[in-house]
């Protein structure tokens, strides 16, 4: 009998330990996000391929702290913590809930207002983060003991643009605070305990359009960092607190690196530094660098490269744990994950766990803009899948709800209560429908491909597989107009006119791999007109409206920066480059290399001064014969200061069709025996003249050739791009 029970111990522990290694792999296999951590000593920029705006970073004792801005989201003003700043979590909100100004009552909204720019600070066995309010409240300071627990605030009774706490070293707090449009950067002495000011304010330096002030006291001297929006960060330093601080320099420009951050010291006595940088659609992301002291200046980078914020590094600290912030979801707890935040004030009384899901009851509003209660986290690069299942079967006729993609521009995809049909939209304006919807379990997902800067809707139910609807949408970025944030995953369930149905979310799940596993672009082809803009990755360029052409240009082009563009294919050869491209400088040279910065060189091609960095010529080179797919990474060159501006870019061949282009047989006319040529060499057969047959110039006769030749005949097309 012991023995028997025993066993059975011993087989019951056993199916429990299985169990819940079952649970932690079925767990893993959809709880990727990106990984900065490249787990042999070293790291990749950005450090979270997320919208994390206006860092403000400090460390106690082991741990890092990040504060960042969170605008209208509810709870707001989010805490991450890591042990080396590069594996970072999330750990908590100082803000429970925004103002009733954020209710959005009668469809009014606030985006691009709320709490940003946020100041992070340590006194005493206390967390501290003041942040100005857009409400009217003016600017407050928030405290806590515990960063993940709750957090009490003082209000400071008057508005403190971008404010900064400092603690001196003697323990005396203070507020440094200004606007872009105020030319200088203001401190005003706060109370021992931060509850509010004394005395009153003094200008401590004037420069051009600073904002989002850091402070940093190192041995003896005062380090004030400020952001010149879009631009710069620039650093200014006194031996007084008091200032005044008339000496300024340029620690990083935007396009090399960002703007808005500060340092902070390590264990060992080093500094690291930290700002954003904006990238389009996904927003304003972290990156971090090591700090070069140089004449007493803590400039950003490495010997060798300062000024510049690289993409690879040593990591600060070794050995630490892998950390990614929180984003998949069960709901099946008693709280919601901390990564989620509501897209304003959510209405309590319409949303609730059940245990086993989230139940979301439709909430009036005229479209999804202005939907309470849409549940939201950060889009994740470089690519992210956000999916979920519902449960739709106690929708009521005029719900609508699914999976947003919550931005500038904005979409979802989502199921109509009555008659039932799957519908995606795209800025309101319906793209797809599915109509004949039977099924009460349905799965939405998006796509945000932040390499393409294009978002796609998909759908599916337990009897068939994944299904795309509509079209893709171009991801964006307006921080006037649209939520000043990335896009972000949206939960929604809505009604034009007053409903008590309801949905049931299962779970979210984020499904992108490790960043390094990333998976592959589709191949380009070399021979077609590759817009600039449209890179994997770059460094130190910025991108730029371009109206002459209307779309978008790469410019602030400097010395050694890059564009790299992935999968690249040059089919049976390229022999000619073209570009088109301007300068307002002397010019510069790009450098056409394959498969790496320093990997073989292809072609140089001199890019001459034109007058103006919108005045565009078609410049062109040769080079060596290239074949198959490649990473193509266009280096620039040239002296200092800026190059150049990009445009597009294009490869040439040398079998350049000598008749007309779809006429395979040479006999004066495109007709069905062309197309019976075609089909044949995609069977196998070798036909005479594959250069006409090429119709798309993409470097291969292929399908698409095939398609094309069909279309011509029908009518459909009455020239083909390779004619173009």
């Amino acid at each position: 009998m012991e023995g028997n029970s025993r066993r059975r111990a011993s087989l019951k522990k056993a199916f429990v330990f299985l169990l819940v290694m079952c649970i932690m792999l079925s767990q893993m296999s959809f709880a990727f996000a990106y990984q900065p951590d490249k787990g042999d000593g070293t790291f990749t920029n950005p450090v979270m391929y997320a919208d994390y705006p206006d860092p403000s970073m400090i460390r106690v004792g082991n741990y890092f702290y990040l504060a960042t801005s969170t605008f209208v989201n509810s709870p707001g003003l989010v805490i991450c913590r890591s042990e080396d700043m590069v594996n970072w979590e999330i750990v908590g909100h100082c803000i429970d809930r925004l103002s009733d100004q954020y209710n959005m009552d009668n469809g009014n909204t606030k985006y691009a207002s709320g709490c940003f720019a946020p100041s992070i600070a340590y006194k005493d066995g206390t967390f501290y983060v003041v942040v100005n309010m857009n409400d009217g409240t003016g600017a407050r300071i928030y405290y806590s003991k515990d960063v993940s627990g709750t957090w009490k605030y003082y209000n400071l009774g008057a508005s403190y643009f971008d404010p900064c706490i400092f603690i001196d070293t003697d323990g005396t707090p203070y507020l440094a605070y200004g606007g872009a449009w105020e030319n200088q950067i203001r401190m005003i002495q706060l109370k021992p305990d931060l509850s509010g000011t004394v005395g009153s304010s003094r200008t401590i330096l004037s420069y051009n359009n600073v904002e989002g002030s850091h402070l940093v006291k190192v041995d003896g001297t005062y380090y004030l960092f400020n952001a010149v929006p879009a631009r710069s960060l620039v650093c200014s330093r006194s031996k007084n607190l008091w200032g005044p601080y008339g000496e300024t320099t340029t620690l990083c420009t935007a396009g090399k690196g960002g703007h808005q951050g500060g340092i902070v010291d390590l264990p060992d006595g080093t500094y690291w530094g930290y700002l954003h940088q904006d990238d389009g659609a996904v927003g304003r992301m972290t990156r971090i660098c090591p700090i070069t002291w140089k004449n007493g200046w803590p400039m950003f980078g490495r010997e060798g490269y300062l000024g510049q914020v690289e993409n690879t590094y040593r990591k600060p600290i070794q050995n630490k744990e892998i950390k990614v912030p929180q984003a998949s979801d069960e709901f099946n707890g008693g709280s919601l994950g901390i990564q989620w935040m509501w897209n304003h004030n959510p209405d309590n009384t319409k949303w609730s766990l059940t245990g086993s899901s989230l139940r979301l009851e439709a909430t009036t509003a005229s479209d999804f803009w202005k939907a309470r209660n849409s549940l939201t986290q950060k889009g994740q690069g470089p690519i992210s899948t956000g999916t979920i299942k519902i449960d739709c079967s106690n929708m009521k006729p005029s719900d609508i709800g699914g999976l947003g993609m919550l931005g500038d521009p904005r979409g979802y995809i989502a199921v109509t209560g009555s008659p039932r049909k799957i519908i995606m939209t795209e800025e309101e304006v319906i793209k797809g429908t599915v109509t004949n919807i039977t099924s009460d379990i349905l799965y939405f997902r998006i796509q945000m491909d932040f390499n393409t800067k294009k978002a796609t809707f998909y759908w599916k139910d337990d009897t068939r597989n994944w299904q795309q609807l509509g079209t893709a949408i171009t991801m964006g970025f307006d921080w006037q107009y649209g939520t000043f944030q990335g896009e972000q995953y949206a939960i929604m369930n809505f009604s034009p006119t007053a409903s008590t149905g309801y949905m049931d979310v299962d779970w979210f799940r984020l499904n992108d791999e490790p960043g390094p596993n990333a998976p592959e672009p589709d191949p380009i082809s070399a021979f077609s007109k590759i817009e600039a803009e449209n890179f994997y990755t770059q460094y130190g360029t910025q991108t730029e409206d371009n109206p002459d052409d209307d779309g978008r240009n790469i410019g602030y082009i400097e010395n050694g920066d890059y564009l790299v563009f992935k999968n690249v294919d040059f089919g049976n050869g390229a022999t000619g480059f073209q570009a088109r491209a301007g300068s307002a400088s002397e010019g510069g040279n790009i450098e056409l290399r394959l498969d790496s910065l320093n990997g073989t060189l292809i072609g140089t091609c001199p890019v001459p001064g034109t007058g103006g960095w919108k005045t565009w010529t078609e410049v062109s080179c040769s080079v060596s014969k290239v074949t198959g797919k490649h990473d193509l990474y266009v280096k620039f060159t040239g002296n200092s200061g800026y190059l150049m501006n990009l445009d597009w870019f294009k490869f040439t061949a040398d079998n350049i069709p000598t008749g007309k282009l779809g006429d395979l047989n040479d006999d004066g006319s495109i007709d069905s025996l062309d197309l019976v040529l075609i089909k044949k060499h995609l069977l196998g057969d070798t036909i005479e003249n594959t250069s006409l047959a090429d119709l798309d110039a993409s470097g291969t006769v292929d399908a698409i050739d095939f398609a094309l030749m069909k279309q011509y005949l029908l009518g459909i097309i009455t020239t083909f791009p390779g004619e173009k």
